[in-house]
C-alpha cells in the first residue's frame, strides 16, 4: 500500500480508562485519534508544522468497546498551496470483526514559527521549528521558558518581592507615625 495516499496511521487497543457513562469508548477519545492520524498523514506533504484548521463532520455508526482495536486509515484527497485535506476512515477490530465505526475529514495547515501559513514546498528557515512539540507561545498560558525569558521572570518576581517588602515597611512608619500623633492627644 502507497503510504502517500492512503495509510494505517494509528492502531490502538481501547481501554476502560476511555469510556463514557454508558461503557462505551468516549466520542472525544475517538475524535483524537482521527485527528492524530490525519496529521500523521498531512505531515508526509511538508517539512513544516502542521496545525488542524477543521474537521468535518463526524457521525458515529457503531459504538466502540473496550478491547476493540481502533484503526485509524488516513488518505490524503487535496493539497493546496498551504493544506492537506485528509479523509480518515476509522474502524474497531472485535473478535476478528472489522467493524466501520466512522469518517472524517480534516484540514490541516503548514505554519512557519510564528504559527502563519506557509506553502507547503518552501524552504525551512534555520531556527524555524520542525518538531511536532508545541511552541513556548502555546504551550499553556503565556508560558515561555526559553533561558532569557526564565532569568527575567526570577528578576521580575525579585523586584516585586523587593517592592512589596517596601511597600511593606512604608505602611509600617505610617501607622507609627498615627499612633503617636493619637498617643498626643
Amino acid at each position: 500500500m502507497n503510504c502517500d495516499t492512503k495509510c494505517p496511521a494509528i492502531r490502538q487497543v481501547m481501554f476502560p480508562k476511555d469510556t463514557n457513562p454508558s461503557g462505551n469508548i468516549f466520542g472525544g477519545i475517538i475524535l483524537s485519534h482521527i485527528d492524530v492520524a490525519g496529521a500523521i498523514a498531512a505531515r508526509l506533504h511538508s517539512k513544516h508544522r502542521m496545525v488542524t484548521v477543521c474537521m468535518k463532520e463526524v457521525v458515529f455508526k457503531k459504538p466502540v468497546k473496550v478491547g476493540d482495536i481502533l484503526t485509524c486509515w488516513a488518505d490524503v484527497t487535496a493539497k493546496g498551496r498551504t493544506s492537506v485535506t485528509v479523509k480518515i476512515r476509522v474502524e474497531a477490530e472485535r473478535h476478528g470483526e472489522v467493524i466501520h465505526v466512522t469518517d472524517g475529514e480534516a484540514i490541516y495547515v503548514a505554519v512557519d514559527n510564528q504559527d502563519r501559513p506557509i506553502a507547503l514546498d518552501s524552504e525551512v528557515i534555520a531556527d524555524e521549528k520542525t518538531d511536532i512539540s508545541p511552541s513556548p507561545a502555546t504551550s499553556g498560558a503565556g508560558t515561555d521558558l526559553s533561558p532569557t525569558n526564565t532569568d527575567k521572570k526570577s528578576e521580575d518576581k525579585s523586584d516585586v518581592q523587593t517592592d512589596k517588602k517596601k511597600d511593606k515597611k512604608k505602611g509600617k512608619k505610617k501607622d507609627k507615625k498615627k499612633s503617636k500623633k493619637k498617643n498626643k492627644k
